[in-house]
């Protein structure tokens, strides 16, 4: 069985469509999921803030209902195992630009992306061009790369 990792780009970028197309994913005996990082920047901390807008709490609850529904499985690397991966990720995301604080999801996705290919083919959906070279590059050293597929957002779900 394959297994599709979504970055929190790909969530947005299919917007409303979003939760049909999981619905059908999933129908069709594709394992979707939402690493814990990703749920809690897109769902937790939106419904945790008062004054998000309206849109994003909406978003947010639609989300939550496909992790409650089954459709989306949550899930974080093994933090013990993965701190070399995940501390490398944040550095090598982090620019002038944007500070080291600042990094927030991504981080996790190549550590969980090599702890599930070595039992299935993965696909990461992500438009991010950083992320996808420091997965492939951390992929490679961990011997998963033939396990990995770096996908774009719009040609997945």
């Amino acid at each position: 069985m394959t297994v599709i990792v979504l970055d929190a780009n790909a969530i947005i970028m299919h917007g409303r469509a979003f939760a049909d197309r999981v619905r059908d994913t999933v129908e069709d005996g594709v394992s979707v999921i939402l690493p814990q990082s990703v749920k809690r920047e897109l769902v937790d901390d939106v419904l945790e803030n008062e004054d998000a807008p309206s849109n994003h709490r909406a978003s947010a609850q639609s989300i939550q209902q496909l992790v409650d529904a089954g459709y989306l499985s949550v899930l974080a690397p093994d933090y013990a195992t993965s701190s070399d991966v995940i501390d490398e990720a944040r550095r090598r995301i982090a620019s002038d630009s944007l500070p080291e604080h600042e990094v927030k999801a991504d981080q996790y996705l190549p550590a969980l992306v090599c702890e599930l290919a070595q039992e299935t083919p993965v696909q990461l959906v992500t438009g991010d061009r950083k992320l996808r070279q420091i997965v492939l590059d951390i992929a490679t050293r961990k011997r998963v790369a033939d396990q990995v597929t770096l996908r774009d957002p719009l040609t997945v779900l």
